[in-house]
């Protein structure tokens, strides 16, 4: 037998089904594995062990300042105190004696490369393991890659790099986050990625905030002609047009060239975030959960890559894909054309040398189209983006005649370009929606000709400020961090490199906001007072680019050297062990830094009106923007609804999930509906979803119809009437009960439930429905 960890509960259940484990085994509790065609397969539900915290190595719970530095010898120590279960279940599995192989099969990279070593680690496990390392998590991709798995310690690097990253965010956010937090009395948050970050966003704001505008004066034909000199004042502009009207314009010049607008590349991660964030204005976290989500149902490759080509041997894929694609309505004219007109797969696209040094290809759609109908607002927006991406960059170039024109009016010289589409190809379908063209589509003037402008008038031009970052630009910024280097040697080593990784940037920002140094405004992402005064107060070593820059690139050195992970945590514990006690010393004045309104709120989610964080008060939901700002407001107690709105429920809703909830129909009796957000300009409500549910039988209790809910059986009557309510998964006997069991269980029949145990016993156990007045339980049965 061979155990095959996966990371995710969803990926485990798709891998179980590719190779043929249909069977569930319980574990402790709820916890289960499959089992089926000489496999186990089993999911990790992401970090089940880590490195621990301060108080695992025997120093204080509370920050204390004496026991700084803090460089333990590393352990490994479980997390997630209700993930016990489960890793007594994975540690039953791996010393099996039946099980002879491991087969790792968390996600495909660095950090789950990591996850699985741990849990190997924890459990003193020496069986051989082997490597499921898939960028599709299609049946029919896990199944090829199934037929010839590689030791897993091909991998190693991967584990390396990885490792040692967790040891030097854990040194540097341990000591300085308890550094600061001992001489700010707050708990800050610092890292190796998130500080340098912190500074570039407030050294922007600052930049903003002293910009002194300046104010010019040019003139403008009709014909969007605009003047080459300008004029300090209106009215010195005002008598140049004067003199102008009603003369003649010659044409001096009258130059055309035809140019091109190269095809987009496929999405990676970051490219796929700044789109979104542009188009629909998702935060870089919203996309990623969207991504990932399309990932594990089969409907896009693996998200979290760096790269924006394919392989060689992918070139099929992509043509299924568009054979899928093509049976959809909305693409199918789009689709019948490009093949009409040529598929471009050129190493614009597939290229083999363009993916060394990248673990993952770029980010494309899975030829199966089973359940679009069945996404969310957010997995709609970014699967429409993937296809888009895909189809635009097959199509056709865009090509373009662009003529500049110089004319001459009353001494001075005016300058016009015109753009006139030849080839639309994949422009016509940018997303970014340019306009780079004026009022003219074509060119008008021949070259010494000349004409009367219909009207000349003054037009004001007002130097801008660079805008504030949004998650957009800040990813740009992370993802190409060498064109702020100045240092050339460094600048060539992080070319194309960023800080952080594809899979990490956006919950830096995230956890930016959620301690308060940065805000939203809308799609801006601006420093708060506290973060800026924050940033401020620290010495230049620990914002420093080129710092964290070096050590990102000696991340990548470590996968092909192991001995670089050594040498790098040595580094790190310098770099801290010095600011502590350049802190410590006594010539050392620095003020502490107050944070008036600690964010002690708990972000419920985005606002769907300004893209700002909404919070949860006493009564209500709302957007931090406030009454003057977008005036999003969601109460809790609706009159719409039995009960009120939890935040569990204000988090889905704000996703744009339906939600069920208590209501009661014309006639008074209670029922349950799915409700989602309606925004009417004004207000916020919940709007309830119509549909049709058959009953599955009469209510022992009141003789009237029990419906399904998402998550138990309960009659029409509701909590005010009988309550008659039996819960689909039943955790206490540990068995699911479908609709099918209800269904007897109403006409008075007992179920059957067979359950094995990892012994290789089979349980077969006999339930019926037991009221006890109050609850309606399922009662296990001697037979």
């Amino acid at each position: 037998m061979k155990l095959i960890i996966s990371e995710k509960p969803s990926t485990a259940q798709t891998i179980a089904h590719a190779v043929g484990a249909r069977e569930k085994i319980y574990g402790e509790g709820k916890e289960y594995c499959y089992k089926g065609s000489d496999y186990y397969v089993v999911n990790a539900r992401g970090h089940l062990y880590g490195l621990g915290l301060p108080q695992d190595y025997g120093y204080s719970k509370s920050y204390k300042l004496e026991e700084l530095p803090i460089f333990p010898d590393f352990k490994i120590f479980p997390e997630n105190e209700t993930a016990e279960n489960l890793r007594t279940l994975i540690s039953q599995l791996m010393t099996l004696d039946e099980v002879d192989e491991i087969i790792c099969a968390t996600d495909a990279g660095r950090e789950g490369e990591l996850i699985f070593r741990h849990i190997y680690a924890a459990n003193g496990c020496k069986k051989p393991v082997k490597r499921l390392w898939t960028n599709s998590m299609t049946d029919e991709a896990i199944t090829e890659c199934m037929k010839n798995l590689p030791p897993d310690s091909d991998f190693d690097g991967e584990y390396y790099a990885a490792l040692a990253r967790e040891k030097a965010d854990w040194i540097i956010g341990m000591n300085l986050s308890r550094l600061y937090g001992v001489l700010d009395g707050y708990p800050h948050r610092i890292g190796r990625v998130k500080t340098p970050v912190l500074a570039i966003v407030a050294e922007r704001d600052s930049e903003i905030a002293k910009f002194e505008k300046s104010v010019t004066y040019r003139l403008e034909m009709e014909n969007g002609a605009i003047s080459q000199q300008f004029w300090n004042t209106p009215e010195e502009a005002a008598g140049a047009r004067v003199i102008s009207i009603d003369k003649t314009a010659n044409v001096l010049s009258a130059k055309s060239e035809e140019k091109k607008i190269n095809r987009p590349l496929l999405h990676c991660l970051t490219t796929l975030q700044q789109e979104a964030n542009r188009v629909y204005g998702l935060t870089a976290k919203q996309t990623l959960d969207a991504a990932q989500s399309l990932y594990e149902k089969k409907l896009t490759t693996y998200p979290r890559t760096d790269c924006n080509y394919i392989s060689e041997d992918m070139r099929e894929k992509v043509s299924r894909v568009l054979d899928v694609l093509e049976d959809r309505a909305e693409y199918r004219e789009r689709i019948e054309y490009l093949k009409s007109a040529g598929i471009r797969l050129d190493s614009r696209i597939v290229n083999n040398k363009k993916m060394d040094g990248h673990d993952h290809h770029a980010i494309i759609p899975e030829a199966n189209i089973t359940e679009i109908n069945g996404l969310s607002d957010n997995e709609r927006k970014v699967y429409g983006l993937v296809v888009n991406r895909l189809l635009c960059a097959v199509d056709a170039e865009y090509k373009y005649l662009e003529t500049n024109f110089e004319f001459w009016c009353e001494d001075v010289i005016y300058t016009l370009k015109t753009v006139k589409p030849l080839v639309f190809g994949w422009k016509k379908y940018d997303t970014a929606k340019e306009d780079n063209s004026s009022a003219l589509s074509y060119c008008e003037y021949a070259e010494g000709a000349s004409f009367t402008p219909k009207e000349i008038t003054v037009r004001e031009c007002v130097t801008r400020p660079k805008k504030h970052f949004t998650d957009d630009t800040l990813l740009s910024v992370m993802n190409n961090i060498d064109n702020r280097i100045e240092d050339k040697e460094l600048k060539a080593a992080v070319s194309g490199r960023g800080i952080g990784t594809e899979a990490t940037r956006a919950e830096v920002i995230e956890q930016l906001i959620s301690a308060g140094y940065l805000e939203r405004q809308g799609k801006s992402i601006i420093a708060t007072d506290f973060g800026r005064a924050f940033i401020r107060s620290l010495p230049d070593n620990i914002k420093s680019l080129e710092r964290t820059a070096e050590w990102e690139q000696v991340f990548t050195n470590i996968k092909s050297d192991k001995t670089a992970a050594e040498k790098l945590l040595e580094e790190v514990k310098e770099f801290v062990k010095s600011v502590i006690d350049y802190e410590k010393s006594p010539s050392r004045h620095r003020t502490p830094v107050e944070c008036e309104n600690p964010y002690s709120r708990k972000v419920i989610g985005v606002c769907p009106r300004c893209g700002r964080n909404i919070y949860e008060g006493k009564k209500n939901y709302y957007c931090e923007s406030g009454k003057d700002g977008c005036g999003f407001t969601l109460w809790k107690d609706q009159i719409t609804i039995k009960g009120s709105v939890t935040p569990d429920r204000a988090e889905r809703l704000l996703k744009g999930e339906a939600v069920p909830f208590k209501t009661l129909s014309k006639e008074g009796n209670a029922y349950t509906a799915d409700f989602v957000l309606e925004d009417t300009g004004k207000y916020i409500n919940l709007k309830r979803i119509k549909s049709e549910k058959k009953p599955l039988g009469k209510c022992p209790r009141c003789g009237k119809a029990v419906f399904e809910g998402n998550k138990s059986y309960y009659c029409e009557s509701g909590k005010d009437g009988c309550g008659f309510n039996v819960w689909k998964e039943d955790k206490h006997n540990g068995i699911n009960v479908t609709a099918a069991n209800m269904t007897d269980l109403l006409n008075g029949k007992a179920i059957y439930k067979q359950k094995k145990k990892l012994n290789g016993e089979t349980e077969r156990t006999k339930y019926t429905m037991a009221d006890t007045g109050t609850y309606v339980n399922i009662r296990a049965e001697k037979e």
